[in-house]
């Protein structure tokens, strides 16, 4: 990984919601490539993730942002859609790639505006017919599907995490997340301000913070979804708006500050549609192996926080603690922009390494899961 930068986590309709993903993308894009000491020319790929590739991040919006950013026309543009990993899928696949020697130098970016294009958007225009025709029929006799948030409560009861359990991670994950630094990852972006940006920012005004969550005391909020349910507004995490890119070359020789990083080891499995963490050990047992260390030898672990539920639930899933997973906070604090958000835990959590030489980023979710293993050589 030669450079990686991002825009801050700000909420829906708030600062960032009158970007075009594309044009942000280009922004992004080009700050990796300054930040990277490289030109543009150097590309042989642009990979995007995108969990809803629909409307103003749909008709391969990875060639879009390659011509919108005004590089080379003769730099290709791909899409992943994994559903809750494919941030992750789209860093495996420019890793692949380079690998069978397809590439020498990939930028992948993640797009989670959700401002522009609201989670679940893909599902919902039914203009061409039903996403997931048939699946419905399939599992109507267990049940039927549930969508992840309330698959995460379920999952929750059942391995008796209770109310007081997730209020508390949620209260944690909006503490470390306040005192953490603010990460050298983000790049000041010009504030385009949707209805809900509040007084005092204008068109303009650089954006280069995140937007930490204060929901007050957590207790007193009513469940979100069933009566005696366990998520709340406070340990759900809700959509928000972010773009972030990393740049991954092949044989990059030259010393980062701190250090210079490889992706040493992933792995990714689809997983049961009724579990929360999709596989996610093994996942974890894959990535390991290809990387060749032990999970007690990782100093950090990220994980995507789709709700308070997924850190406890993945740390059971892997047996150790959960005070081990996002050391500085994560998506419950701040709100969840998908794409962006799974390669926001990479970004931040290799710009902030505290000394730290190996970094375990997770995504989970029903559609499965999806590791990979970052080492810095310091």
């Amino acid at each position: 990984m030669v450079a990686g930068a991002r825009t801050a986590v700000r909420p829906v309709d708030g600062e960032l919601a009158g970007w075009n993903p594309v044009v942000l993308a280009g922004v992004v894009g080009r700050e990796v490539l300054e930040r990277a000491g490289l030109d543009a020319g150097v590309l042989d790929e642009v990979v995007v993730g995108c969990c809803d590739p629909v409307g103003a991040a749909g008709a391969d919006v990875a060639r879009a942002i390659v011509l919108a950013a005004g590089w080379p026309v003769s730099i290709g543009g791909s899409v992943v859609d994994r559903g809750e990993t494919s941030g992750a899928a789209a860093v495996q696949a420019a890793v692949a790639a380079i690998r069978a020697g397809q590439a020498r130098t990939v930028l992948v970016v993640g797009l989670g505006l959700c401002s522009v294009v609201p989670p679940g958007a893909a599902a919902l225009n039914r203009t061409y017919g039903a996403p997931w025709g048939g699946v419905a029929e399939r599992f109507e006799e267990v049940g039927g599907l549930l969508p992840a948030p309330r698959l995460s409560e379920r999952a929750a009861q059942a391995a008796g995490i209770g109310r007081a359990d997730l209020d508390a991670a949620a209260e944690e994950s909006r503490r470390r997340r306040a005192e953490a630094e603010t990460s050298p990852a983000i790049v000041a972006v010009a504030a385009r301000p949707g209805d809900a940006a509040g007084r005092g920012m204008y068109r303009g005004d650089p954006v280069a913070t995140d937007v930490v969550r204060d929901w007050g005391d957590a207790a007193e909020l009513p469940p979100a979804f069933d009566d005696d349910g366990l998520l709340t507004a406070a340990t759900f995490a809700p959509p928000a708006d972010c773009v972030t890119a990393v740049l991954l070359q092949a044989g990059f020789e030259a010393q980062a500050p701190d250090g210079t990083t490889t992706m040493a080891g992933m792995g990714r499995a689809a997983g049961d549609p009724f579990d929360p963490v999709g596989n996610v050990a093994v996942t974890v047992g894959r990535a390991l192996d290809d990387a060749g260390v032990e999970l007690a030898a990782v100093e950090a672990i990220s994980v995507v926080e789709h709700d308070a539920a997924t850190a406890l639930l993945v740390a059971r899933a892997l047996d150790i603690d959960a005070e081990r997973i996002n050391r500085d906070g994560g998506a419950v604090a701040t709100g969840n922009a998908g794409a962006a958000e799974e390669l926001r835990v990479i970004t931040d959590g290799l710009a902030v390494t505290g000394g730290q030489r190996l970094l375990l980023t997770i995504s989970a979710g029903p559609t499965g899961s999806a590791t990979i293993v970052w080492q810095t050589d310091i």
